[in-house]
């Protein structure tokens, strides 16, 4: 029986103009032309990086789960969706909005009315399967975008805990076997090997995510959800005995371009709102999170923060405490998803409170 459950940010440049009429967002002019407080390329909704790959079919097929050959009434209902499969015994949902779908969902659905829902559990790990439209090649870099969101058996937001963290991880194999492998657990005792990763803090919003590989062999299928391993101990005490709960839409698996295309903000407000609380590099194209790292530095030096994650960033404390108003040095250290090339870049950013 299931287990109980059922359950980038991007920063934006601070800048402040007067005078100014809201309308089209305009993609260049260090400006927030239409009101939103996203500044151009930040505004991603409006200007979306121009990457070579935006205009192609992702390499996984119905990857916002709208094709279906039956609308869910319940949970463990992925088979609705063409195309893909129940990955292991341990049953992943279909949610519709024109069906079945736990309230426990953030809506609106990013794709259309259909997202899927797996749950991380020690002993009840959820796995999406499907068999590609053409193959990952050995040696090629690949890029998944995809939406994401997180919930637990109590919603995030009554949880009074620090923000919970997991992997997200992608799994491949060289041939395409029918599904579901006969386990509860990960893929890995069953020829699958592990692709890449990404580090992923629970939200209780959808968000886009990126997740950069090479695989080292020609890839036929892939699975998505938790790592090997998964122990959730501090997590399940953390969450109050829930299960971590994650939803996936609109998964878009392309090649990786050579272009790398990130930004970083010259100015971060950590007060409690609900905007530029945190500070670090926004990557949208062509790294290696693997060889990632980011430091923080305060006027003598002294290094204030540091993350090897690109999706943490500085929340502004240090030592506890919160550090004061000024600025501050920053850098970036990491590599091309496709080359050998490592770059370090340096420069300032601005706290206000």
């Amino acid at each position: 029986m299931k287990p109980f459950i059922h359950s980038l940010i991007l920063f934006t440049l601070l800048v402040f103009t007067t005078g100014f009429s809201i309308g089209q967002e305009i993609c260049n002019n260090n400006m927030d032309d239409d009101g939103d407080r996203l500044i151009d390329l930040y505004d991603i909704e409006d200007c979306p990086c121009t990457r070579t790959d935006t205009f192609k079919i992702s390499l996984i097929p119905n990857p916002s789960f709208e094709n279906t050959n039956c609308i869910p009434t319940d949970y463990s209902q992925l088979n609705c969706a063409e195309g893909w499969e129940q990955a292991t015994l341990a049953t992943t949902d279909l949610f519709s909005t024109n069906g079945y779908i736990s309230n426990l969902v953030s809506l609106p659905i990013p794709d259309g009315t259909n997202c899927v829902a797996t749950i991380f559990h020690w002993d009840w790990m959820e796995y999406l399967g499907t068999c590609l439209n053409g193959p990952l090649l050995a040696g090629q870099s690949y890029l998944l975008e995809f939406n994401v969101a997180a919930n637990v058996a109590l919603p995030l937001s009554e949880i009074e805990t620090p923000p919970i963290s997991l992997n997200l991880v992608i799994f491949g194999k060289t041939s395409c076997n029918p599904f579901p492998l006969q386990t509860y657990d990960c893929p890995e005792s069953f020829g699958w090997k592990e692709l890449g990763r990404m580090r992923y803090t629970m939200q209780e919003s959808w968000g886009t995510s990126y997740l950069f590989f090479t695989p080292q062999e020609d890839i036929y299928s892939i699975m998505l959800g938790g790592q090997c391993g998964y122990v959730d101990v501090e997590q399940h005490t953390a969450l109050n005995g829930g299960q971590a709960y994650i939803f996936w839409d609109n998964l878009q698996l392309n090649l990786a371009d050579d272009e790398i295309i990130y930004y970083v903000p010259n100015t971060f407000t950590p007060n409690g709102d609900e905007h530029n609380n945190v500070f670090n590099p926004v990557f949208v194209c062509g790294y290696d999170p693997l060889e990632y790292r980011f430091d923080v530095y305060n006027r003598w030096g002294e290094i204030v923060f540091t993350s090897q994650d690109a999706g943490t960033g500085w929340d502004g404390t240090y030592n506890g405490l919160p550090a004061k108003e000024g600025v501050f040095g920053w850098k970036l250290e990491y590599k091309a998803a496709n080359t050998s090339e490592k770059k370090v870049l340096t420069g300032h950013a601005n706290l206000l409170r």
